[in-house]
C-alpha cells in the first residue's frame, strides 16, 4: 500500500541546536485539570531555525525572497530524488561525493540521506556536522535546471568546523541566480526505500520571513 509519511522531526525541548547555542521551551498556560476551560501551551524558540526547518533567500541575503514571498505550489513536488551520501564526521560534501547518475534531469526536491539522523541526540549531531560546499550550489544548478529545493539530515548547511565556508556555501545556495530553498535536519528513519512520488512542505508562514520550522510529508511509491 502506498503511504503518506512524514520527514520532520517533532519540536521537543531536547531538539538539537547549531553548535547547542538555543533552546525550545514548552510549558502549559492553562490545563483543563486545573478547572479552566481548554488546554493551552506557551512555546517559546530562542532561534527560528530549530528542528526540521527551513532557509530561505532572506537567511543570507537582503534582497531575498521571504517565506510569505512563496506561493503555496511552490511547496509541492513531484519530481524527488533521494541520494545517499554516509558520512561519519563533518566534512563539505561536493559533487564527487553524490551518484546522481539515477537522478531525473527533471528533479524539483533532492533529499540527501547522510545517515547522520543516527547521532541526533548525541553532541556530534551539532558539534560535528557535516555540511555543503559552495561548489555543489553552482554544478546542481548546472546540471539540474528544474530544482528547487535540497533537504538533508544534518542540522546545518554550515559544518560547525567549517563555519566561514559554511557562510559561503550559504551565500552560494540561496544568494545567486535561481536560489534554492534549504531544509536542514530532515527525518529519513520513516523512508523504507528512496522511491517518493511527491512531497509537500508546510512552512510556519512567519512576516520575518528567513525560514523556520516545516513539516514534511511524502507519499511513497
Amino acid at each position: 500500500m502506498n503511504k503518506i509519511i512524514f520527514m520532520s522531526h517533532p519540536l521537543t525541548e531536547d531538539t538539537p541546536s547549531y553548535g547547542d547555542r538555543d533552546q525550545i521551551s514548552i510549558s502549559p498556560k492553562s490545563q483543563i485539570v486545573d478547572g479552566i476551560g481548554a488546554n493551552t501551551t506557551t512555546i517559546n524558540f530562542s532561534n527560528n531555525h530549530m528542528g526540521t526547518h527551513m532557509d530561505t533567500p532572506f537567511h543570507f541575503c537582503m534582497d531575498g525572497k521571504k517565506t510569505l514571498d512563496y506561493d503555496a505550489d511552490d511547496f509541492y513536488y513531484t519530481k524527488v530524488a533521494v541520494v545517499k551520501c554516509p558520512c561519519k564526521v563533518a566534512k563539505l560534501i561536493q559533487r564527487e561525493d553524490l551518484n546522481l547518475d539515477n537522478v531525473p534531469m527533471d528533479v524539483d526536491f533532492l533529499l540527501i540521506d547522510m545517515d547522520y539522523e543516527q547521532y541526533r541526540n548525541e553532541d556530534k549531531y551539532h558539534n560535528d556536522n557535516p555540511g555543503l560546499h559552495a561548489s555543489l550550489a553552482i554544478e546542481l544548478r548546472e546540471e539540474f535546471k528544474d530544482l528547487k529545493i535540497i533537504g538533508f539530515d544534518a542540522i546545518s548547511l554550515t559544518s560547525w568546523k567549517h563555519r566561514p565556508e559554511g557562510r559561503e556555501g550559504h551565500r552560494a545556495f540561496l544568494c545567486r541566480d535561481n536560489p534554492f530553498l534549504i531544509i536542514e535536519d530532515v527525518s529519513f528513519k520513516n523512508l523504507k526505500n528512496n522511491k517518493i512520488d511527491w512531497a509537500v512542505v508546510a512552512p510556519l508562514r512567519t512576516i520575518d520571513g528567513n525560514g523556520g520550522p516545516v513539516t514534511i510529508m511524502a507519499k511513497l511509491k
